[in-house]
């Protein structure tokens, strides 16, 4: 949201913006911005509702030149002994399985034209020792960084570069199920005595998109304010 607000588009731009709850958000910024923007509902925890959007954008013969990855689920910090695999499952799901979904059938026609430019928002904690209690939300971010990693390496003859953007707390709806002492905490103990914001990520997605991003690609970017390096 915070990307698409603050990016220059041009008229010819054509976004696929897909929502699971903010379609309202996004229907406002739809009319304040120049480009096209088309807006799909998907909940990515369902496997039909995930393929069913991919079939969406085939069917508009869409080739992305860029493709900005950042779904996730509102964590609970849980002892992983209460944990089940369904908790997993879902982290998995909408994280890791949506861009497999995606990429499966849209990489190809990318490659062709040996053009992309692709960001996966992680988090922090993929660098360095991850916080307890967030079992769920660490694999499926290690997932997604090992994906990361290998489609850049596969893909790098191809002019596609796909690089990792890793924020540290950010305060967001993300957060809705943490207590507020614990967003606090974290703002303290950053060496910045705050948390991330939306703009400090929008920030660093608008370089890696830029035609000033030419040679980096693989990278896990922290945005954390000297939190991690």
């Amino acid at each position: 949201m915070e990307f698409i607000r603050r990016h220059a588009w041009r008229a010819e731009d054509e976004i696929m913006a897909q929502y699971f709850r903010n379609k309202d958000r996004l229907c406002e910024l739809q009319s304040k911005i120049p480009a096209q923007m088309k807006i799909f509902q998907a909940d990515f925890n369902s496997e039909s509702d995930t393929k069913n959007f991919v079939d969406v954008l085939l069917a508009e013969n869409f080739v992305p030149t860029h493709i900005l990855h950042a779904p996730a689920v509102p964590v609970n910090y849980l002892r992983f002994s209460e944990m089940t695999w369904l908790d997993f499952e879902i982290q998995i799901n909408v994280q890791c399985r949506s861009i497999v979904e995606v990429l499966g059938k849209l990489i190809k026609p990318m490659a062709k034209i040996e053009r992309g430019k692709i960001i996966l928002v992680l988090s922090s904690c993929s660098m360095n020792v991850p916080p307890k209690f967030l079992s769920t939300y660490v694999t499926a971010k290690y997932a997604l960084m090992g994906l990361g990693k290998a489609l850049a390496a596969e893909y790098a003859p191809k002019n596609i570069q796909v690089n990792m953007i890793s924020p540290s707390m950010m305060e967001t709806k993300f957060l809705q199920n943490i207590h507020e002492s614990i967003v606090e905490k974290s703002a303290a103990a950053n060496p910045t005595k705050r948390n991330a914001a939306p703009k400090d990520v929008a920030n660093l997605a608008e370089y890696l998109f830029s035609e000033k991003n030419s040679f980096v690609t693989g990278a896990n970017i922290p945005v954390a304010g000297g939190e991690v390096f």
